[in-house]
This record gives C-alpha cells, sequence and structure tokens, in this order.
C-alpha cells in the first residue's frame, strides 16, 4: 500500500514512547500483573530489550488454556496466516477508523496477538503517534530490528483480566482466538473484558472461522467429527460460541454492527491461497492431534492428513472466514 501517513517525527516518535512507559506504569499497578512471567514488565523498546523471550518455557503453572506450548514452525505458521488473510482480505482490518489511523493518536490493542505480526504490519503503515499493544499468554517473538518505538508486547493470561484500565483503547482487534481452546463461559468473561478496556466510540473488530468446512470429503468430516467429540468432552463447543459472536456485537452496547464472510480454497486445487491454507491446517491440526490422538505414531498422521489433503482436492473443499466489527456505545 501506499504510505499516505506523514514522515516520522521524532518528538512525536519520542511522545508516543512516553505515552507507553505510562502505560507500562498503569500495568504493572494492576493486580493482574502478576500473570506476567517473573513480574517482568514487557511494555516498550526500551523495557523490553532486557527480556529474552524463551519459546520453550513451561506456561503450565499459570495459564488456563488447554494449548500446549508453540514451537517455531507454529510461529511460520502463525505470520504466514497473517500475510494470507491481509491478501485475501487486501486490508489489516474492516472498521472505518483508516482516516483517525491516519491522522494519528489512537491507542489500539491486539487480543492473543502471537508472533506480533499485525501490530508491526500496523505500526509500520500508520501514523506514528499511534500507540500499538499486544497482548498474548506465549512469548511474543518479534525481530528486534522490527520493533517500533510505539509497539509493545505484555506476555500475561487474558482469563486474569485485560491488564488495562477502563476505556484505554480506540479500537481492540481479536483474530482466531476461540477455535480449540475457549469455552463459551470463558469467551463470554474475555469479550466483557474487551469492552470494558474499549473507549465510548470505539471500534472492536473480530475475525474467526466458521466452524466447519463447505464440501468436506468423508474423512475429513470424519475427522471433524472426533475433534468436535473430543473438544466438547473438555467442555468447548467453538460452534455455539463463535455463533454468538454477531449477537453479542448486536446488543445494546454496540451500534454500526457490519459482518463480512470470506470464502478460502483449502488445497492444491486453490492454487497459491489454496497451498497456503492448507499449509495452515495441517501445522495447526497436527499440533491438536498430539492431544486428542496421541496415540497415533509420526507415520499414521501423515498418511490421516495426505488423505485429507487430497479430498480437498476431490471435493473442492473451502473455508468461511468471517470479519465483523461494532463501535462501542
Amino acid at each position: 500500500m501506499t504510505d499516505r501517513s506523514p514522515s516520522p517525527n521524532p518528538r512525536k516518535q519520542s511522545d508516543a514512547s512516553s505515552l507507553l512507559l505510562e502505560l507500562a506504569k498503569i500495568f504493572c499497578l494492576k493486580k493482574f500483573s502478576r500473570a506476567l512471567i517473573n513480574n517482568k514488565p514487557l511494555l516498550n523498546n526500551d523495557i523490553d530489550d532486557h527480556y529474552k523471550p524463551n519459546i520453550t518455557h513451561d506456561l503450565k503453572s499459570f495459564h488456563k488454556y488447554n494449548f500446549p506450548s508453540f514451537n517455531d514452525e507454529d510461529l511460520e505458521r502463525l505470520n504466514l496466516d497473517h500475510y494470507l488473510f491481509r491478501f485475501q482480505w487486501q486490508s489489516n482490518f474492516s472498521s472505518p477508523i483508516e482516516q483517525n489511523l491516519l491522522s494519528g493518536g489512537l491507542k489500539v490493542l491486539d487480543v492473543g496477538c502471537g508472533s506480533g505480526t499485525w501490530i508491526l504490519d500496523m505500526a509500520k503503515e500508520y501514523h506514528p503517534t499511534n500507540i500499538y499493544i499486544g497482548i498474548d499468554i506465549l512469548p511474543i517473538l518479534p525481530d528486534e530490528n522490527s520493533r517500533l518505538s510505539n509497539t509493545g508486547f505484555i506476555q500475561c493470561d487474558l482469563l486474569n483480566g485485560i491488564p488495562f484500565p477502563d476505556s484505554t483503547f480506540d479500537f481492540v482487534c481479536e483474530r482466531f482466538l476461540i477455535y480449540p481452546d475457549l469455552t463459551d463461559s470463558q469467551w463470554k468473561y474475555l469479550f466483557s473484558e474487551i469492552k470494558r478496556v474499549l473507549k465510548p466510540g470505539g471500534y472492536l473488530e473480530i475475525m474467526e472461522y466458521r466452524i466447519g468446512f463447505d464440501n468436506p470429503g468423508p474423512i475429513t468430516q470424519n475427522r471433524n467429527d472426533q475433534v468436535f467429540r473430543y473438544l466438547n468432552s473438555k467442555g468447548i463447543d467453538p460452534e455455539t460460541t463463535i455463533n454468538s459472536i454477531p449477537h453479542m456485537l448486536q446488543s445494546s452496547s454496540f451500534s454500526d454492527f457490519h459482518k463480512q464472510d470470506k470464502i478460502c480454497p483449502i488445497g492444491r486445487w486453490g492454487g497459491e491461497i489454496g497451498l497456503m491454507m492448507l499449509n495452515s491446517y495441517e501445522t495447526s491440526q497436527k499440533a491438536l492431534n498430539k492431544r486428542f490422538q496421541p496415540g497415533l505414531t509420526e507415520e499414521e498422521t501423515d498418511d490421516l492428513f495426505a488423505s485429507i489433503a487430497s479430498e480437498f482436492d476431490e471435493y473442492k473443499t473451502q473455508l468461511v472466514n468471517f470479519r465483523c466489527y461494532a463501535r462501542k456505545n
């Protein structure tokens, strides 16, 4: 995209860094700070230069989620997903806030930011006086050379609450956080926290997959059924939870609701996008397989996903993802 933002102003960048430090002070005073690893503040380059993320850190002692620790392949998938969906949607967001981002002075929160790619992409594209904060339970691994002075990252358990005061952010984004780890009650609590930290007049945007495939083959459908039986046994019903999102954004607390679906091919039949989606699917689902089918050997797992990949091409299988946004009243 053509750079439409003004040239960086060193003083304004300094002001942004100062605001990040103030946000860090607020954060460290919050009761949720106990969720940080070793109680280390992770905001601002000046602070997190002293923090060296360890991807193998044992997270089980302090989080309530069900996923295992990520590895390098998972991080590559997260980065790939970001660029895949940016290409598919031709944008990083759909909410009508671009002019405000170009003007500057907004505070933006990415809930469940993963590797931080969306944050860094936004910070590079828009006015340097915007502040971008990413929160995730896993160690954040943006390349040090890519970090900008107006970006910050916090590692904490979102189910302990979002560690900011009421009405802090102008724009909050959540992408692909629910499946396969959040129960309906956990999502409702997190949604209430997102709503709490969003300013009146601010926008909340959510991007998720619609659960299930269009045109699945029998092997694919059978595996999906097995996965959902496993998740249901853990009290997780992602279909019900994700289907509730539009209703939550159409409550009396919000207005200006919009929703749009995008159909994405999966498999070699879908060309480059289909191959990227296939790679993302296999990486994430093989990680999930370690939980619900731990007895499968690596060879058996590879054979299963080779069969599913063949079905994707035979049946022209597709996935649907959606964006919906609304303005807080």
